[in-house]
């Protein structure tokens, strides 16, 4: 009889103890996540706001002091300061990531063409995406984004991407795509601790399931989660 037990409490205790662990990975992960979005939020709302105002004087000046030329120059400074900024509060939470999905991957996007001029990414989304939770938001980006990170190198070379959302059922996908991504390469990439930690990354976090084929034809990635209950 004692046998017997063995093996039906051996398994409720390790089921106990893996539920504990995503638990405590999720606090974590929200911890974070609450983190960075106040920081940026607060750049927004008050270093972004500060240095509007200082901008707008410093254009008043050029028309009201005689050292003009000054002036200018300090302008063109300040709207490099500005633009870095900006910059540094989308990475660190992008708009609309509490409202909009979509749109907050598409701004996203749009850094990752800034700071890799031959990035040229095609995004498709269905415009009736549903509302989810900020948190299950965040988790998403981190993950797509960390994929990039490894797909894309660091130096400045022509790169064609496409990712697609789809939703059916309370389910989720998004598809991304590299039709240049060399097989060989892709072959060594599904193998890396990196892509085994993000797997097990998205699983804990978002419930989700991320699927990596390479062949001829090239990369495909494939992120699936579930609805919030």
């Amino acid at each position: 009889m004692i046998k017997a037990l063995v093996g039906p409490t051996a398994l409720y205790l390790f089921i106990q103890r893996w539920l504990r662990q995503r638990q405590a990975w999720q606090w974590w992960h929200d911890q974070q996540i609450a983190r960075l979005h106040k920081q940026a939020e607060s750049i927004r709302d008050n270093l972004l706001q500060e240095t509007f105002a200082f901008r707008r004087y410093l254009e008043t000046t050029l028309t009201t002091q005689p050292d003009a030329e000054q002036a200018e120059k300090w302008l063109e400074r300040f709207q490099l300061f500005y633009a870095d900024l900006e910059k540094l509060s989308n990475q660190l939470s992008p708009p609309f990531i509490a409202d909009s999905f979509p749109l907050a991957l598409q701004l996203m996007i749009q850094n990752w063409q800034c700071t890799q001029p031959g990035l040229s990414v095609k995004l498709e989304v269905l415009s009736d995406w549903p509302e989810q939770s900020f948190n299950k938001n965040q988790i998403i980006l981190s993950v797509i984004t960390g994929l990039i990170e490894l797909l894309i190198p660091m130096e400045n070379c022509m790169q064609q991407l496409s990712i697609s959302l789809e939703h059916h059922h309370k389910r989720y996908t998004l598809t991304l795509k590299y039709p240049g991504y060399p097989s060989m390469d892709g072959k060594s990439l599904i193998n890396t601790p990196e892509i085994k930690h993000l797997k097990e990354i998205f699983h804990t976090l978002a419930a989700g399931r991320l699927e990596i084929v390479t062949d001829k034809f090239g990369f495909k990635g494939q992120l699936q989660w579930p609805a919030d209950d």
